[in-house]
């Protein structure tokens, strides 16, 4: 049973809303879509995956099946995402140790680790915004 999710569209909604405010910023929209990378999370308890692509040089994101196959697939609860995307869970660490199953090449993706931060801020904004405040980290 998860910690922090009564359902996947809670989380779904977290964490899609958050990549909207972060990829508001064009400045940030613009150095993750020079990645060229489609990336998938896939989460457990509950289970949903999110994913977002920059392969065409824009940036999308969405639930369910990514529209293409991911460079690089990330496996984890979605109560480690919450502490991933709170900024709270080192991602390094935590798949060396196997908390976190990684396919693919990650190092394309190293460049969104100055992101962390942002990505975490506008992570909890949109938590505010959903009433959760009790979950924030």
């Amino acid at each position: 049973m998860s910690e922090f999710w009564n359902n996947a569209e809670e989380v779904s909604t977290a964490i899609t809303g958050m990549f909207e405010k972060t990829f508001a910023d064009e400045a940030i929209k613009s150095k993750v879509a020079s990645l060229n990378v489609m990336l998938a999370y896939c989460y457990s308890d509950p289970d949903i995956t999110i994913w977002f692509d920059s392969t065409d040089g824009k940036v999308a994101y969405g639930t369910g099946e990514p529209p293409g196959k991911p460079h690089v697939k990330f496996t984890l609860s979605a109560d480690d995402a919450h502490r991933v995307w709170s900024n709270k869970l080192n991602v390094m660490v935590s798949i060396a140790k196997r908390k976190i199953k990684l396919e693919g090449n990650a190092t394309r993706i190293l460049k969104l680790t100055p992101l962390l931060r942002t990505f975490a801020l506008n992570y909890n904004e949109k938590l505010k915004e959903m009433g959760k405040e009790s979950i924030i980290l």
